[in-house]
């Protein structure tokens, strides 16, 4: 293992240890937890979101996408697949700020919910918990592919990086 990568690699571990006690002062409530309080500008709230939404398929997928298919082809005859990726992911992406975020933003705070089952829940049946446990249930089932992909994304990554075997 690289010594000059091993020490970059811990110091990143300390930096986000050091963010997380010294924010964990301002988290007295569920909503400062999960929403900073909703504090935060909307700029600040869609680049972590974006952030957080991207992960290992933009780090990985994406720019191997890219590197193996190359991002353009001036003459037009190949396919750009990297290239369309980009463009739909940044406009999907662009389309939802636009016409979602800021209603969505309203409503969940108008209705008191902190999560989106919650908020479906208040929205469309009342204080009936049946669409919350199933939009739950949805989101935990999604998650479960999102989550392992994230560790094999992290995984190769690791490999690269230290030379730590992938599948141990």
């Amino acid at each position: 293992m690289n010594k000059t990568i091993a020490i970059g690699f811990a110091g990143y571990l300390l930096f986000i240890l050091v963010v997380g006690i010294v924010t964990a002062r301002y988290n007295k409530t569920l909503a400062d937890f999960l929403l900073a309080g909703r504090r935060l500008g909307p700029w600040v709230v869609a680049l972590s979101e974006r952030a957080s939404g991207q992960s290992g398929w933009l780090i990985l997928g994406l720019t191997g996408l890219a590197y193996a298919t190359g991002l353009g082809d001036p003459s037009g005859t190949k396919p750009q697949p990297a290239l369309w990726a980009s463009i739909g992911g940044c406009s999907g992406v662009a389309l939802s700020w636009i016409l979602i975020a800021e209603k969505l933003r309203k409503e969940t705070e108008q209705l008191g919910a902190l999560t989106l089952p919650r908020f479906f829940e208040l929205k469309f049946r009342g204080h009936d918990p049946t669409i919350r446990f199933v939009t739950t249930g949805i989101i935990v089932f999604c998650f479960i592919f999102y989550i392992a992909a994230q560790f094999d994304g992290a995984g190769k990554a690791l490999e690269q990086t230290f030379g730590f075997p992938h599948f141990t």
